[in-house]
């Protein structure tokens, strides 16, 4: 699998509610934010929050309005693709929303 088709046949399908795809932005320019933040003010221990804040909003998304029983709720453990994957999906789908893309 290649990761175009893991995005569009395995993510995307994934995220399809509004407050989901919302959340997962938040933490995508919030986890950016934090990074830019924490080396621009020389301070950076505190990008070491990155996971967190990166992948905590998504989490929730998943848990309060886009619930897969057969994926689970804590989605960080899955092995159907590799890790550095979602996380790209997760950049790739902010993307597309800036750029005015959806799915």
């Amino acid at each position: 699998m290649t990761f175009e088709t893991f995005y569009r046949q395995t993510f995307l399908p994934e995220h399809r509610r509004p407050a989901n795809v919302a959340l997962h932005a938040l933490g995508v320019v919030g986890g950016l934010g934090l990074v830019a933040w924490a080396f621009w003010a020389a301070q950076p221990w505190w990008a070491l929050a990155w996971p967190v804040v990166h992948a905590a909003p998504g989490l929730i998304g998943h848990r309060l309005f886009e619930r897969d029983a057969a994926v689970g709720d804590l989605r960080v453990t899955r092995k159907d693709a590799p890790s550095w994957w979602f996380i790209a999906a997760n950049h790739r789908m902010v993307w597309d929303l800036v750029r005015g893309r959806r799915w």
